[in-house]
Formats: structure tokens, C-alpha cells, sequence
């Protein structure tokens, strides 16, 4: 399989004090031996949330990622975007988009995660605005 080519990086938002999206995270980074993709820690880097029209409890909610065409995509979709990028996990993108009915499983099972994860890693649900 041919290594696709991507002219512009894409953003990824993440918490790096999740130790769930940091194992996760730090397996992608491994494989983003192009570096095509910018992690954004969120915890660390509120100018980039303040840039990108992020608040910080929307970050803390869902992942999300800035595409190729400055389109900001969340959960599911904001997956796949990564995915593309990654070697191994291309093929599992291709399927995702290709199977019927697969990415909206996908989406539904992704909702199901983020709603339980903070509290599943010890931190409470951002209530305030930011």
C-alpha cells in the first residue's frame, strides 16, 4: 500500500492529562513518522483552543481535529482524518467509510466514551464556560 501524500498538516486537540488519550496519542505519534499531524496538548496550550474557536470545555468533551481543508471535524470523523495519516490505521479508515452504517456505529460508541471519560480517569465534567 502507497503512502498517501498530504500537503498540509492537520491539528489534533487532545488532553494530555488523560492517560487514556495519552496512551492513545503517544501509539499515533509513533506511527506519524511523516509528521503530518500537529498534537495540540489542550491542557498546555489554551492559545491554540483560543485560535482555533475551541473553548476548553468543548475540547474536554470531544476530540477534535482541524483537516486538511481548515474544516474542523469532531469524534468520529476527527478519527478518521488521523487515521488517513497513519500507516496501519488507513486501512481501518477505508473500512470505517466504506462499510454501511459502520461510522455511525462508530460515532455512537465514540459519544458513549467521551461522555464516561473523564469521570472514568478521576476528573469531573467541565460545567463552567470557557
Amino acid at each position: 500500500m502507497t503512502t498517501p501524500q498530504f500537503s498540509t498538516k492537520v491539528r489534533c486537540f487532545h488532553d494530555g492529562d488523560c492517560p487514556i488519550c495519552k496512551a492513545e496519542v503517544k501509539a499515533m505519534k509513533r506511527l506519524d513518522r511523516d509528521g503530518a499531524i500537529e498534537w495540540v496538548d489542550i491542557v498546555r496550550d489554551q492559545a491554540a483552543l483560543d485560535s482555533a474557536g475551541i473553548s476548553y470545555k468543548q475540547a474536554m468533551e470531544r476530540i477534535h481535529v482541524i483537516d486538511e481543508n481548515r474544516q474542523l471535524q469532531t469524534g468520529a470523523r476527527a478519527f478518521l482524518v488521523l487515521w488517513k495519516r497513519l500507516p496501519y490505521y488507513r486501512r481501518l479508515a477505508v473500512l470505517v467509510e466504506t462499510l454501511p452504517g459502520l461510522l455511525p456505529l462508530m460515532e455512537c460508541a465514540y459519544r458513549l466514551f467521551a461522555y464516561y471519560r473523564l469521570p472514568l480517569t478521576g476528573k469531573r465534567r467541565i460545567d463552567e464556560k470557557n
